[in-house]
């Protein structure tokens, strides 16, 4: 998931750009065992209440960048489906998954310095201890490896093949009680889709 502003996120030209690429990580959730499906983390996070919380103050200049994986709302924009070649949905398509690259990139970064968080080597330790050693592994790639502009590490033969646990999945989407997140999520991205794209 990406963390963006419209500000940032979109520039004069009504082109997206992504400004932070220094591959720091802002927030991490490692509460859950590796199984759990990325929205069950996401609707059980902080983050996600912060964004609710914003959103209902009408700070809505704030959205987060999901893959299909995570339901569509007016704070967490998600890619259309079957969008038509170079219409204004599938420019928005290609920029959101440009932007959501720089996460894919630094879950693969931060995995190739840290090898003991790759999925074929998994952490053999309490959920208690590994949830210490992601979070540990966190602060020494911000502080560490980001802060002190340490080149990344150098792959290895077949790194190609490793899996970084980076995926798109469709999930069924429910409604909240007396309003319709979907709809509200939809009216925001066709308004991006509308003011950026056309």
């Amino acid at each position: 998931m990406c963390t963006v502003s419209a500000s940032s996120f979109i520039c004069k030209y009504g082109k997206y750009e992504g400004h932070n690429t220094k591959l720091k990580i802002l927030n991490v959730c490692a509460r859950f065992p590796g199984s759990s499906h990325d929205s069950f983390i996401w609707n059980n996070s902080n983050a996600h209440t912060f964004m609710v919380n914003l959103h209902e103050r009408e700070h809505r200049s704030f959205f987060l960048l999901g893959d299909s994986g995570y339901p569509l709302r007016s704070y967490l924009l998600t890619p259309c489906n079957d969008a038509v070649p170079d219409s204004p949905e599938d420019r928005y398509n290609i920029a959101q998954r440009r932007i959501r690259s720089i996460i894919e990139r630094c879950n693969g970064v931060l995995k190739l310095r840290f090898r003991c968080l790759l999925k074929h080597r998994m952490l053999h330790y309490s959920p208690e201890k590994s949830s210490k050693i992601i979070n540990a592994t966190t602060v020494l790639h911000n502080n560490l490896c980001i802060d002190a502009n340490l080149p990344n590490v150098v792959e290895e033969p077949g790194d190609l093949d490793l899996d970084f646990g980076i995926y798109e999945a469709d999930i069924n989407l429910h409604m909240l009680q007396g309003r319709n997140p979907l709809n509200e999520g939809r009216r925001q991205r066709n308004y991006i889709i509308r003011t950026r794209f056309q």
